[in-house]
């Protein structure tokens, strides 16, 4: 398991990055990996995203979905917490591994 200091280090990348961009799950899942080296279980996996995408959410991130409309690129979902990470669970227990950018969602920070 990451020491505290290690999971704050990636979020706080995650943070800065989520405020810059849209964040798509390859850079999430990146830090996961970093976090637990290889060889973990997938719901062990999952745990952790999960508990990352929470404290993004905690800290002004949305959860949303890319759209062909250039005024408004990002429609956020609309949910709260829980729903939201109950929404990511859900799809990533139907995908059987842990999403790319692209898959399930993406998240920003509306400034």
């Amino acid at each position: 398991m990451p020491t505290d200091e290690q999971y704050r280090e990636e979020l706080l990348y995650l943070t800065e990055y989520v405020h810059d961009d849209w964040l798509g799950f390859s850079v999430i899942v990146g830090a996961v990996g970093t976090l637990l080296g290889k060889g973990r279980l997938l719901e062990e996996r999952t745990t952790l995203l999960l508990r990352i995408v929470g404290d993004l959410l905690d800290q002004g991130a949305e959860a949303g979905d890319l759209t062909d409309d250039p005024g408004r690129p990002f429609k956020a979902w609309g949910t709260g917490k829980d729903e939201t990470i109950s929404r990511i669970r859900s799809a990533i227990d139907e995908l059987g591994h842990l999403p790319d950018s692209g898959d399930i969602c993406w998240f920003t920070v509306d400034d």
